[in-house]
């Protein structure tokens, strides 16, 4: 089957309130690059990290899990009835890491620096922030290498298909490995704040958790984008719909284990009604 247009109109109320978004995002990203936070926000570029920091990479990040969750499903646990979800939840993830990362240079004080994080000699490599960096750059790159295959058959690109199907194995890996590292480091990160943070966060189980949160994400982004693609496109869940249902039951099952353990460290740990 191929594809066929979808019909409608181009401009709609829905694109008109989107192009004035990014108008304006466009406006102040302007004014943040040429006159500094002071000009946008109650930072400064001297304490520069503020909420948008954990709403770029903690939250876009894990938003961008759909991938690797069903990659998880589908390629780990040998779940190949979810294989038809793959794609869009590749392609979703390709979008929310890629946009993750973009917009973590906007909270840089220096940004015009932030390709020394490729360079060794400027690496500290027992900083978890620098392992963070490097694992979700390179997943970026590995998400469209595996989306690659989609474009090939669009244009025809033959040596582009030859190679993923040689290579393909080596790419599912990394984007299982990878976010698992940096996901989990997450965690490690908010660890390392040490007093900073609540008592009730101050667990050694945070990368655990922030690991299980983010598949957990993924899971439900899945299923929200079907949705919501079903139902802009005017078009029926058909045989995916069994397929969702099934992957909320473990979305459940996974929202189950992450409330046993953090109810168990916080008894462990005596903060129950602390």
């Amino acid at each position: 089957m191929k594809a066929q247009p979808i019909g409608g109109r181009l401009i709609s109320p829905v694109t008109l309130v989107l192009s004035v978004l990014v108008l304006l995002a466009a406006f102040f990203a302007a004014q943040r690059f040429l006159f500094g936070f002071n000009a946008v926000a109650n930072i400064n570029d001297g304490f520069p990290w503020g909420i948008w920091i954990a709403w770029d990479v903690v939250i876009g990040t894990g938003l961008g899990c759909g991938g690797y969750a069903l990659a998880l499903l589908v390629y780990i646990a040998n779940k190949g009835q979810y294989h038809p979800l793959v794609r869009p939840a590749l392609l979703a993830s390709a979008f929310g890491y890629t946009l993750g990362g973009i917009s973590v240079i906007f909270d840089l004080g220096r940004y015009w620096n932030f390709w020394h994080i490729l360079l060794p000699n400027y690496q500290q490599y027992g900083s978890v922030m620098v392992e963070v960096a490097l694992c979700v750059a390179a997943y970026i790159l590995v998400l469209w290498i595996e989306f690659s295959p989609v474009l090939a058959e669009k244009y025809g690109w033959q040596g582009v298909t030859k190679f993923t199907n040689k290579w393909m194995f080596l790419f599912i890996a990394l984007g299982v490995l990878l976010p698992t590292m940096h996901q989990s480091s997450l965690g490690s990160l908010l660890i390392v704040f040490g007093y900073q943070i609540d008592p009730l966060w101050q667990t050694n189980f945070l990368p655990l958790l922030f690991l299980i949160s983010a598949i957990a994400m993924g899971y439900a982004v899945v299923v929200f984008e079907a949705c919501t693609a079903a139902a802009g496109f005017k078009r029926s869940l058909g045989h995916e719909l069994p397929l969702i249902a099934n992957l909320s039951k473990v979305m459940a099952w996974l929202l189950v284990v992450f409330i046993v353990l953090r109810l168990a460290d916080l008894v462990v740990r005596g903060e129950i009604g602390a």
